[in-house]
């Protein structure tokens, strides 16, 4: 792989969503709307129901913002990405991106949540340590369905939301836990078994992605 080649398809990825202002903004106000509308219904979320929706929140506005990422390339586009560039430094250029961007949607979703809500992180460390294996996990199973959907002609936003909900359950339900005990909602002595096992699930992810992103590409 050739760390330049992957730094292009990052600018590319980048440069096109640039362009594509009325996505970008329509992505931003659904996380902006979801979270104020949760708010409306709630207007109160402590502890544990907090930590749960903030991550719910985050799910379905990361399913809508990376379920177009091979769709809006189009087949001429992948045709000629496919001349130029090996599989791989397309696909980790493409996860290094959404990784980003997923970053992004979560400062958003909880800087909302933290402004509505009340809540007490005890340990920032472990928090932001277990958000970012989190998302990376989330940006990795979020790269791989799109990859899928987009061979699919019509249907790629219903393959992306009946695929990613069983799919993201383990890490949802893992970071879910983490986060919950640094904010000290529960206790857990084997928080740090979590933290490698979260980790160890990310990396298992990347290697089937990078695997079968062959076979994808080629089809």
């Amino acid at each position: 792989m050739n760390v330049g080649r992957i730094s292009a398809i990052i600018a590319k990825e980048s440069k096109l969503e640039l362009r594509r202002k009325n996505a970008l903004y329509g992505i931003l106000l659904f996380c902006g709307v979801l979270v104020f509308l949760i708010y409306k219904s709630f207007n109160v979320l402590k502890g544990l129901e907090w930590n749960v929706m903030l991550w719910t929140t985050l799910l379905f506005c990361g399913i809508n913002a990376i379920a177009k990422s091979f769709v809006q390339d189009g087949a001429e586009s992948r045709l000629y990405f496919y001349t130029l560039f090996d599989p791989k430094e397309v696909i980790v250029g493409k996860l290094i991106y959404n990784f980003f961007f997923i970053i992004l949607l979560f400062l958003l979703v909880y800087l909302g949540f933290s402004f509505f809500f009340k809540t007490s992180i005890r340990d920032y460390g472990l928090f932001w340590g277990g958000a970012l294996l989190g998302n990376l996990g989330l940006a990795v199973i979020f790269t791989f369905i799109a990859s899928v959907s987009s061979q699919s002609e019509g249907n790629q936003g219903v393959l992306m939301s009946v695929m990613s909900l069983p799919l993201t359950l383990p890490i949802v339900l893992l970071i879910i836990k983490i986060t919950a005990v640094a904010m000290r909602l529960i206790s857990d002595t084997s928080v740090g078994e979590d933290l490698k096992m979260l980790a160890a699930i990310d990396l298992l992810l990347a290697g089937i992605l990078l695997l079968l992103f062959d076979f994808l590409w080629k089809d």
